[in-house]
């Protein structure tokens, strides 16, 4: 047995509640391995959000994997592989393989291996600019109890989305340490990088593709319990920070997971001045005050600052029956960055 390709799994929540965390998730993924139950009925609601979601990220490369198949007998098989057939005409995922599996008993994943190192091509990959990183976790390593001399700095992990991070490099967090009141500002973090890992493995230096673990010299605290989900890691030239946002956006025409009584799926809504929306901008989640529409292009105030850049692309939910739901995905035209004023910034 040889070593062919390293891979990172990034784990998307099926649960409906947590399409949030899944869209997260998303934003570092270069294909994407569709699960779906193969004792239940095709699609569940969040089946549909995820095959969405998988077109809004434009994720060329798709598998499907038909899993739980040694819970139900062939004719049972047959009819929710015809399901899933019918689910994905017209989608991105329409040519997708469909591979019957059980995770449990491991059928059929030596295919799926096969797969991802033979229909995956290997992501053309930017060496050469300023690193930058979207962190889609933090953690604070110490031990409670641990003696003040053996404790260790804040890790940070995510996708190095270009360039190369090295220990021993000065980087910055943006959009930093967020204060709201009395008014909105932000001070991005600074801090040195002193171990680098992935897999289990220390690394010397860092480079695009995989996930990574990043150990600094912050404040434990500053990390703990995933606190800088969402922000932005490099060296230098990172984006801007922007407290308002102007997008254009494409809404869904039907509620995925939402019927109406006739079984039918609801229609989604047009956007509404003052209505408060759940946008997912790279990794992070950020409640957002729409304060103008016009035809498929809408203004939005940000309720914590982002850093992020034009032609960023986003996901939009709309909070129906409790649960934050997709309605559609859009891309950043242009912005107010955090301490400029609106007329600047549209004459900028």
């Amino acid at each position: 047995m040889s070593l062919v390709r390293h891979i990172s799994f990034v784990d998307c929540p099926g649960h409906d509640i947590l399409m949030a965390t899944m869209l997260n998730g998303a934003a570092v993924m270069d294909a994407a391995l569709l699960i779906v139950a193969g004792n239940e009925s095709c699609p569940q609601p969040q089946t549909s959000e995820h095959l969405a979601a998988i077109q809004i990220m434009k994720l060329s490369h798709v598998f499907i994997l038909q899993n739980k198949i040694d819970l139900v007998r062939d004719v049972a098989a047959s009819d929710n592989f015809n399901q899933i057939k019918a689910f994905i005409q017209g989608t991105v995922a329409e040519s997708a393989p469909i591979v019957p599996i059980s995770a449990q008993l491991k059928h059929n994943i030596d295919y799926v291996c096969q797969l991802i190192c033979t229909r995956i091509p290997i992501p053309l990959r930017d060496f050469t600019s300023s690193p930058r990183m979207i962190i889609i976790r933090s953690f604070d390593v110490n031990k409670p109890g641990a003696e003040i001399e053996d404790l260790k700095g804040g890790v940070a992990g995510g996708s190095l989305l270009r360039g190369v991070l090295k220990i021993g490099d000065e980087i910055e967090v943006r959009p930093g340490l967020i204060k709201k009141q009395p008014k909105m500002t932000c001070s991005p973090i600074r801090s040195k990088i002193i171990s680098l890992y992935a897999e289990g493995n220390d690394l010397q230096y860092a480079v695009p593709g995989g996930l990574i673990g990043v150990g600094t010299k912050l404040d434990p605290t500053l990390c703990r319990g995933d606190k800088l989900v969402g922000q932005v890691l490099g060296t230098h030239d990172l984006p801007d920070i922007y407290s308002e946002l102007e997008i254009s956006f494409l809404l869904l025409r039907r509620l995925l997971g939402v019927k109406t009584e006739g079984g039918q799926h609801a229609k989604v809504q047009q956007l509404t001045v003052n209505e408060v929306l759940l946008v997912n901008i790279g990794s992070l989640s950020v409640g957002a005050q729409v304060y103008a529409v016009h035809k498929d292009l809408a203004k939005i105030k940000l309720l914590s600052p982002v850093c992020t850049s034009e032609g960023e692309k986003i996901a939009l939910s709309r909070k129906i029956e409790r649960h934050w739901r997709l309605i559609g995905w859009g891309s950043i035209t242009q912005g107010v960055k955090l301490g400029e004023s609106k007329s600047k910034s549209r004459s900028s």
